[in-house]
């Protein structure tokens, strides 16, 4: 997958090119709509499909006090919309000049000068830029004030056309990234699951520990997780991967009550690896939440806890 972050580089790009628009925080079903649908097109067109994405959340420029919390990092979404099979993504960095460009202004940024159909046969300079596809709520321009039904005003000049996609439903309601991150602050992972088409998880660098595992004959991979989402403290069933495959596992997120005498500012999140030997120290690992097994609470000791570990495992083993 290529990606790109200048509308001039995107221009060269052969055509046909469709193309979906949208932020995709978390790529979740809905999301899924959009970049399937773009990729049928492209391909019965025998062209390419494109993303169209901004570096950062837009509320980050323009309130970031209202900004919200988000369900992926910008290398974590590039990564899910490469395993869409897209072709590429054009990565757009948002900025205050670019949010005060009017809409049309956007348009032909995107897109070069407007088609003239009488020029285009003789100077063979058909549309590139074939479609769009969005959801209804996609937005762009100064104020918010490009809707997809004025995006199709303009792609009428431009010379393409715009597909606004129906939205994902699940229980009867609107799938959104705002709803999954209610749903995963809240633990309920089956919800935020189902709406995103895959378990939560987090992807991160894993630290040096305390060793405490290991004294207990449960060695833990340790994260001090930078995502800005996570489910309440607890012990839960998850999948990880690590080093190319796939382990189950047991984590524990949180402060380790049981050792008052190293709490951390921040929760941490300490994985137990089932059938797994050696060291991840300084390796990224990305932990999936499957379940959740129990609260996180103090041991009157060490032996304790580890007897609690070991019936956690057993737990666990219901969702493998």
């Amino acid at each position: 997958m290529k990606t790109l972050s200048q509308p001039a580089q995107f221009r060269k790009i052969p055509g046909p090119v469709v193309l979906a628009a949208g932020f995709f925080d978390g790529v979740h079903r809905g999301h899924r709509l959009v970049l399937a649908g773009a990729l049928e097109r492209a391909r019965e067109l025998g062209g390419q499909a494109w993303v169209l994405t901004f570096d950062r959340h837009p509320l980050a420029v323009l309130a970031p006090s209202k900004c919200p919390p988000l369900l992926s990092t910008l290398e974590e979404r590039l990564g899910l919309l490469e395993q869409s099979g897209v072709d590429g993504v054009l990565v757009l960095e948002f900025t205050r000049q670019l949010a005060v460009q009017e809409p049309e202004t956007f348009i032909r940024w995107l897109c070069g000068r407007p088609r003239i159909p009488s020029q285009a046969a003789t100077r063979g300079d058909t549309a590139k830029l074939s479609e769009i596809r969005c959801g209804h709520n996609w937005r762009f321009g100064r104020r918010a004030a490009g809707t997809p039904e004025l995006l199709a005003q303009l792609g009428q000049l431009y010379g393409f056309r715009v597909v606004i996609v129906p939205y994902a439903e699940y229980q009867g309601m609107e799938i959104s990234s705002t709803r999954i991150r209610f749903a995963v602050r809240e633990g309920r992972l089956a919800d935020a699951a189902a709406m995103l088409g895959r378990p939560y998880s987090v992807r991160d660098t894993v630290i040096r520990g305390r060793g405490v595992g290991h004294t207990l004959d449960v060695a833990t991979a340790n994260l001090q997780p930078s995502t800005e989402v996570l489910p309440p403290n607890g012990v839960y069933a998850v999948r990880v991967q690590a080093m190319g495959r796939t382990f189950n596992g047991v984590s524990n997120l949180g402060v380790h009550p049981t050792f008052a005498d190293a709490v951390p500012d921040r929760a941490l999140l300490e994985t137990h690896l089932l059938d797994f030997d050696g060291d991840l120290y300084g390796q990224t690992i990305e932990v999936a939440f499957l379940a959740r097994l129990r609260d996180e609470r103090a041991f009157a000791s060490p032996e304790a806890l580890a007897r609690q570990i070991a019936d956690d495992v057993r737990q666990a083993s219901r969702f493998f």
